[in-house]
């Protein structure tokens, strides 16, 4: 797969995604909305919002190794996270012992599997857990290989209380209320981490942001 085709991808995914938010924000918006109705519209909005986020993420994500996986690169010439992904199975059928002897063996398995060409499953690199909070996202940035963005740093918060904990409040029944304009805040909110985690897929696809320097 070239970075033209990825990137398509990932615009194409993204968009859908952008479109149904927009139409939350909007709806949200209406003038003179019935309470119960606009009640209703927000806590849905508040959960589709996760939704997205969490997809878009875990999509995109998976995406990006599918596109390693495609460039059929040596081990031993991508950075390093993937390079760990790819030899997990090795580390963890010897995480028991501590015998030089096995400890010996394992190096070689090692060093011999890192000339192999590079090929996983997308969940090697990517688990949004239970939650995708912000250490999580953090966790799969750092595990395709990309650096976590002061954007990331900064919106922490966000992710964890207007993200995650709206979204689990509703979706474990608890009748929480949102304002029409605390909404869309968050919907925005979404729709700029998205935003950013895209450019930042789709400028490593094109500079080859998956490779050892």
């Amino acid at each position: 797969m070239d970075p033209t085709r990825f990137i398509e991808g990932i615009d194409r995914q993204l968009a859908r995604r952008k479109v149904e938010l927009s139409n939350l924000s909007l709806m949200v918006s209406e003038q003179n909305p019935d309470p119960h109705r606009l009640s209703c519209i927000a806590r849905s909005a508040v959960v589709l919002a996760y939704a997205h986020w969490e997809g878009f993420v875990k999509r995109g994500s998976g995406a990006y190794v599918d596109f390693v996986n495609s460039a059929k690169i040596k081990v031993v010439d991508l950075k390093f996270p993937f390079q760990a992904a790819y030899v997990l199975s090795t580390f963890k059928r010897a995480s028991g012992s501590v015998k030089t002897r096995y400890l010996g063996e394992l190096l070689q398995e090692i060093d011999s599997r890192r000339a192999e060409v590079f090929a996983i499953a997308p969940d090697k690199c990517i688990d949004t857990e239970s939650n995708l909070s912000s250490s999580v996202f953090k966790e799969i940035v750092q595990g395709v290989g990309l650096d976590v963005l002061p954007l990331y740093e900064t919106r922490s918060v966000f992710i964890d209380q207007r993200i995650v904990l709206a979204r689990n409040q509703v979706a474990h029944g608890e009748l929480v209320g949102f304002d029409a304009l605390d909404v869309r805040d968050r919907i925005d909110g979404v729709r700029l981490l998205i935003d950013t985690y895209a450019d930042q897929l789709k400028n490593a696809a094109t500079a080859g942001g998956y490779l050892k320097t």
